[in-house]
């Protein structure tokens, strides 16, 4: 009976062993991702400090390579990311390739993720596309694989003139990619801080060399006051960012639910999630500049690639209140059919109609990893004919990590 005994524990011990860990959400939400105590147990779920046998490297801030001292056999960084957050793995709820929240606690099970999926390779699926864990193809979606590419208006030529296709043209044109000369390398930690941020999902504070959120001197040099750009109004969330050295068991994050605030820190107006995009697509001015009740919208000078050269670009007025839109109809306020927008600060208002006080930023459209929108018709260039075309006419761009299909983000708002 005693040899039973310990056979039994034996094998409960082996299956601790080889049993895939819980990044579990207890006083911190954020699991091993930041709200480090002095006597924090964390760093063992990803590093080993003198037995790691990953080949994985960080760079220090004298450009010099150094070793990451990982727990894992992979080479590349994102698939030590995707050891939790993938289709398959245990590690996390939040599936970034499938696009969906597997757990319960901070989110509707199997919902899909307010980011977008990824996409995944499926044994049923033809090999050359991915997709989301419903089986629906993505269409668009930032790189994450340590690839290189240019952010979309991303300099003033904003496309690589080095680089030519013909993909996709039904004119047969070579035309210059989007993207600028400047490529910038894209896995997760380009966007996420996996040691935490002062912002909103551990988006990072530096990106692409510039600054997008931070801390600043407080007057303890180990406790500096953290300045986010992005923050929420999840419940307990703290909207002066999140504090080194903290955790916060009031916190409740909803993987689900968009519930975007719009930034109290000081110079609001180009802050917020717009004004972290901006950090790589560089000429996307932010606010609107407005006079009375007329709008102007954001503009700025760079190259497009769709030749007509390097000229003035006008974009959709951004983190600005809804107020400031005068048309003729009013806008939809129906919540069956509402996009995401910037609620006033402790408003705790995701789901629910929009107000005139919200603001419409860059994930009011797009999803911030991928997206399954169809593009059809006029929003579909590999569809078009040259008569569709015609001289330098409809030149869609695809589906550009939107939320719906075709164009249907614009008609949610303006209803024409």
């Amino acid at each position: 009976m005693k040899k039973f005994t310990w056979v039994l524990i034996a094998v409960a011990l082996l299956a601790l062993v080889v049993a895939p860990t819980m990044a579990l959400a207890n006083s911190d939400p954020r699991g091993p991702h930041g709200g480090y105590l002095t006597d924090t147990d964390l760093c063992a779920q990803c590093h080993r400090a003198h037995t790691a046998p990953s080949s994985i490297t960080w760079t220090d801030n004298q450009n010099a390579q150094k070793n990451a001292l990982l727990l894992t056999d992979s080479a590349q960084g994102y698939l030590f990311c995707l050891a939790c957050h993938d289709d398959a793995s245990q590690g996390a709820d939040t599936n970034v390739t499938g696009g969906t929240y597997q757990g319960t606690a901070y989110g509707t099970h199997d919902a899909n993720l307010i980011s977008g999926p990824f996409g995944s390779v499926r044994s049923d699926k033809p090999t050359e596309a991915v997709y989301d864990q419903n089986g629906n193809a993505v269409t668009s979606a930032h790189l994450m694989n340590g690839g290189s590419w240019g952010a979309f208006g991303g300099g003033l030529y904003g496309h690589d003139s080095t680089e030519l296709t013909t993909t996709g043209d039904p004119l047969g044109n070579t035309t210059e990619l989007y993207g600028t000369g400047n490529k910038i390398v894209m896995s997760c930690v380009t966007c996420h801080d996996p040691h935490g941020s002062s912002n909103y999902r551990i988006l990072k504070d530096a990106v692409n060399g510039n600054a997008v959120g931070g801390y600043v001197s407080s007057g303890d040099p180990q406790n500096p006051t953290p300045t986010p750009f992005v923050i929420s109004n999840e419940p307990g969330y703290p909207q002066g960012g999140f504090a080194l050295h903290r955790t916060y068991p009031n916190y409740v994050p909803n993987y689900t639910v968009a519930n975007y605030a719009i930034p109290t820190a000081s110079g609001a107006t180009s802050k917020g999630m717009t004004g972290w995009c901006v950090g790589c697509h560089t000429t996307y001015n932010i606010a609107a500049r407005t006079s009375g009740n007329i709008i102007t919208d954001s503009t700025s000078n760079y190259n497009a690639g769709d030749g007509l050269g390097l000229v003035a670009r006008h974009r959709h007025p951004m983190n600005v209140p809804l107020s400031n839109y005068a048309g003729a109809q009013p806008l939809v306020t129906d919540v069956s059919l509402r996009l995401p927008v910037d609620h006033p600060a402790t408003e705790q208002s995701g789901g629910k109609a929009y107000t005139s006080a919200d603001w419409v930023e860059c994930l009011t459209c797009h999803n911030a990893h991928g997206s399954v929108a169809k593009m059809t018709g006029f929003a579909d260039l590999s569809t078009l004919t040259p008569d569709d075309l015609g001289y330098r006419g409809v030149m869609p761009a695809g589906s550009n990590l939107l939320k719906l299909d075709n164009r249907a983000v614009c008609e949610r708002c303006h209803n024409k």
